[in-house]
């Protein structure tokens, strides 16, 4: 075959599965944005908050209670906040378990920051649960077949007695 051939179908099928990549990624984002889009305010909040580009951190948006209406936001790496809706479009902001109000510039800065530090923490890909189970099996294996950490079966072992070492007697100096 020829050379230039070869490349041109490797060309048009990378070309092809980026494109494919880049159409999964834009769904999950429609998908991910729909309550922002949904509910006004959210995303002036959203934007406030993080930057205009802040589809780019954000995995997905749910709401998680009616009243007060409540979004669990999560975060592309795992970590996750709570925006909360109180009323004529004023949101207060839950991260890390710290309330913020956002319509304080100092707050707003504070929150800011939190949710940047939320995206520092990055954590390992998260491994499937039987890994972990069958990890988690054959290390409670070798721990049995090791004597010193074996369960206790209800007896006592018996403890070696220590014969005292004998001390040389002093006598009196009369």
């Amino acid at each position: 075959m020829n050379k230039s051939l070869i490349l041109e179908k490797y060309i048009t099928k990378a070309v092809k599965k980026a494109l494919k990549e880049q159409e999964e990624q834009q769904q999950r984002a429609e998908k991910a944005m729909y309550f922002i889009y949904r509910f006004p305010g959210l995303k002036k909040t959203f934007e406030d908050l993080m930057s205009p580009a802040f589809g780019r951190y954000v995995a997905d948006v749910s709401l998680v209670a009616p009243k007060p209406t409540t979004f669990n936001v999560e975060l592309i790496n795992g970590q996750d906040f709570i925006i909360y809706y109180i009323g004529k479009g004023v949101f207060t902001v839950k991260v890390s378990g710290r309330r913020y109000h956002p319509v304080n510039i100092g707050e707003l800065e504070r929150a800011s920051q939190a949710i940047a530090d939320l995206l520092e923490l990055n954590y390992a890909p998260t491994e499937s649960k039987e890994e972990l189970a069958s990890q988690r099996d054959a290390s409670i294996k070798q721990d049995l077949e090791n004597p010193e950490l074996a369960p206790a079966t209800g007896e006592l072992a018996p403890v070696p007695e220590e014969t005292p070492e004998e001390e040389p007697e002093e006598t009196p100096a009369v």
